[in-house]
């Protein structure tokens, strides 16, 4: 009878063993890595839209770039390279960039931003953009490639695959106030 009781205490004891070890198991393999997914998800969110935003303000400060002859006409005409230019010194100082687009102190941007696409959509209206928005407005279109530092699981797996960012390629479209 003693021994029976003994082995019947043994085997609770490795089953407790074994309920800790696949708890720990699910925890660490299952809950961790889904709740780091989810987390990590919002944070590049949250990046993304306030890259968003930098954007969007950029886009309408190249308004200046419109020639006052034709800023009160349907028609609007803008000197690409003084809209580059402007562009260029706006996205530098609302997202904390050197001249040379390089992250200074305080910047969202882990590495040097590329503008990948300035256009200045201004007639032929109803168009698509490059990226296949309806555009029925004189509109800026912008596509910026802005490299992030991921944080969580996503920094480990980047590292063992030779990389240090994650590249968020950012579209804005921003239509400007033409008087009709």
């Amino acid at each position: 009878m003693k021994n029976r009781l003994r082995i019947f205490i043994c085997r609770e004891k490795g089953d407790a063993v074994t309920d800790v070890l696949l708890f720990a198991f699910i925890l660490v393999f299952a809950i961790f890595p889904v709740a780091s997914v989810i987390l990590e998800k919002y944070i590049a969110m949250a990046k993304g839209q306030q890259i968003q935003d930098a954007l969007d303000i950029t886009n309408v400060a190249v308004y200046n770039a419109m020639s006052l002859q034709a800023a009160s006409m349907a028609s609007v005409d803008f000197n690409s390279a003084e809209a580059m230019d402007i562009y260029r010194e706006l996205l530098a100082m609302n997202m904390k960039l050197d001249s040379d687009l390089a992250p200074l102190p305080g910047s969202i941007a882990e590495s040097n931003v590329v503008i990948e696409e300035l256009h200045l959509y201004t007639g032929g209206f109803p168009i698509n953009c490059s990226k296949g928005k309806l555009l029925n407005r004189p509109t800026i279109h912008t596509c910026v490639s802005v490299p992030v530092r991921p944080s969580l699981y996503r920094a480990v797996l980047l590292q063992l695959m030779g990389k240090e960012y994650v590249e968020l390629k950012v579209h804005v479209d921003t239509e400007l106030p033409v008087n009709r």
